[in-house]
């Protein structure tokens, strides 16, 4: 369990500089019950892509936003 904490931890620190590095926005937001998973989606239109990496986490949901240039 501990293992485990550990690596996502270390997880989200690699994702926070990476989206510094890109200029990005990270939201942190508790959530209504208890959930454990991850999620990646691009949404894009002609001038631009939108990335968005959603980590959760029990009781909080890590939420990294980025654009990118077509």
């Amino acid at each position: 369990m501990i293992q485990t904490i550990g690596l996502l931890i270390a997880v989200v620190w690699i994702l926070m500089e990476v989206i510094y590095h890109y200029q990005g926005e990270i939201v942190i937001a508790p959530i209504k019950g208890l959930m454990v998973g991850a999620l990646y989606n691009a949404d894009s239109d002609e001038e631009e892509t939108e990335h968005i990496i959603q980590i959760l986490f029990l009781v909080f949901s890590f939420n990294f936003i980025w654009f990118t240039e077509n």
